[in-house]
């Protein structure tokens, strides 16, 4: 298969490259600028860099020729993002995505799966939010993402359209992410010994960038099921505090957790992420507490380097390329028992299986905040 990755370069793309060229597919990654890792993929996989605008459709047009699939990540993301530079944000998460559906359509690119977001449910205080939830975007970040999905799943044509709409990732990347909640915790509470939580009640969905990566694998895999469908992909649904308790645990030293009330981000959902483990061959690998564990390690080597080298910080050295390949076969030895930690109860929606991930928070103690 020959597949159109856009956002290659990023902290989720360049995962997603990787699990991909393993299951045998050739990747031709889209972005503005080439880098050190991306010219690493092409040396070691079958990986092929595009470069150009996602904006400009000409680009678009000749990034798509030939290919079979495109699995779309590239976009401003993030709500502080979005919100900083709102036009661009529209730009990118809806405007190029339109032209990129209508160029596919065109070229008879056979599936196109589009990288969207759990921030679509916004703030959802009526239990676990499934697909068919009404979205209740609370950002500019979401209603693009809200308006990118409307516009591929009811445009017809011959193009089969798959949603993901992704939870919150973690766990350790070519390219490091130091500001998603996980990652961003076990970074304050290894740095500084100290965690600041904005809406310590708010509950968050995650999931692990590896298996995120095995999401896309798994609808690719299996087109017929996965055709004009949305899908969660989520993992475990956890309250921020219950984050930042994991992130404490796992430091040797003591951590002090600042809880701060916030109203500047409203978002608050937990998620189910049954129905794409109930209908393809999706089985994720990685728990929160494993991730913790993970990310720690990396940046305690990072910090090593740091320290060796006395030319960059821990921080600015768990971003960079220091981090190896971590090939999906890697990813798929990983235990799945339950970690040392808070797991919450399994969903309680009818037809729902014992144990899966995409827990029912307690509505009573649901809260405000992030």
């Amino acid at each position: 298969m020959r597949v159109l990755l856009t956002g290659a370069t990023g902290y989720t793309g360049l995962i997603v490259a990787s699990r991909l060229m393993d299951a045998g597919a050739h990747v031709r990654g889209l972005a503005s600028r080439p880098s050190e890792l991306t010219q690493r993929l092409e040396s070691t996989g079958d990986f092929t860099f595009h470069q150009g605008d996602l904006r400009d459709a000409q680009t678009l047009a000749e990034a798509v020729k030939g290919v079979d699939a495109i699995v779309h990540f590239a976009a401003i993301v993030g709500d502080p993002a979005s919100a900083r530079e709102p036009d661009l944000a529209r730009q990118v998460n809806v405007e190029a995505t339109k032209v990129l559906f209508d160029v596919a359509d065109r070229s008879g690119v056979n599936h196109l799966v589009f990288g969207s977001t759990c921030s679509v449910y916004g703030r959802h205080t009526g239990g676990v939010a499934t697909e068919t939830t009404p979205v209740n975007p609370v950002s500019l970040y979401g209603e693009t993402k809200v308006e990118a999905e409307d516009y591929l799943l009811n445009q017809g044509g011959d193009v089969n359209v798959t949603v993901l709409r992704l939870a919150t990732a973690y766990g350790v990347s070519p390219k490091m992410r130091l500001d998603l909640i996980v990652n961003q915790y076990v970074h304050e509470a290894t740095a500084r010994g100290e965690v600041t939580v904005m809406g310590p009640e708010a509950w968050r969905p995650h999931v692990h960038v590896q298996d995120l990566a095995q999401a896309v694998d798994s609808v690719l895999a299996d087109v017929g099921r996965a055709r004009q469908q949305i899908f969660n992909v989520v993992t475990e649904n956890m309250q921020l505090k219950q984050v930042a308790a994991l992130a404490s645990a796992a430091h040797t030293g003591s951590v002090r957790i600042n809880y701060r009330a916030t109203v500047d981000d409203r978002r608050d959902y937990a998620v189910s992420g049954e129905k794409l483990l109930n209908s393809l061959s999706y089985r994720p690998g990685w728990t929160v507490a494993q991730g913790v564990h993970e990310v720690r390690n990396h940046l305690i080597s990072a910090e090593s380097s740091a320290q060796a080298s006395g030319s960059r910080s821990a921080a600015e050295a768990a971003q960079q390329d220091r981090t190896p390949r971590i090939s999906a076969s890697v990813a798929r030895s990983r235990s799945t028992t339950t970690p040392d930690g808070p797991r919450r109860r399994p969903p309680t929606d009818p037809g729902t299986a014992p144990g899966v991930p995409g827990t029912t928070p307690p509505r009573q103690q649901r809260g405000r905040g992030r």
